[in-house]
């Protein structure tokens, strides 16, 4: 696996989280739920085309659910490797973090 972003570790979870309604601006809105920072579209679909791109996700369009509301929607969903991608993060992370423990300051 290659090193991704923090950001586009992100994506990939909130692709995961959402599921099938997994399109660019809930992306955006679940990242901002859970890391507080708000994020331009351009910022969110930059790195959502290198994923897509790269093989970590498939997208489709979704045509809106009534017809007079505009174009098709580009849904996201993730690849087997995107989820593997997103064990060996998970697993990376879990060996990094291991043992750690905050100091007692003071002493």
């Amino acid at each position: 696996m290659k090193n991704l972003t923090r950001r586009e570790e992100q994506i990939l979870l909130a692709i995961f989280h959402l599921k099938e309604e997994a399109y660019l601006i809930p992306i955006r809105e679940m990242i901002k739920k859970y890391s507080g920072k708000y994020y331009s579209v351009g910022t969110i679909y930059a790195p959502l085309n290198k994923l897509h791109i790269e093989g970590y996700l498939e997208s489709f369009l979704k045509k809106p659910r009534l017809p007079d509301r505009g174009k098709p929607i580009k849904y996201y969903k993730l690849t087997k490797k995107g989820f593997k991608a997103l064990e060996q993060l998970k697993e990376l992370q879990a060996q990094m973090w291991e043992g750690f423990k905050t100091p007692i300051m003071g002493e």
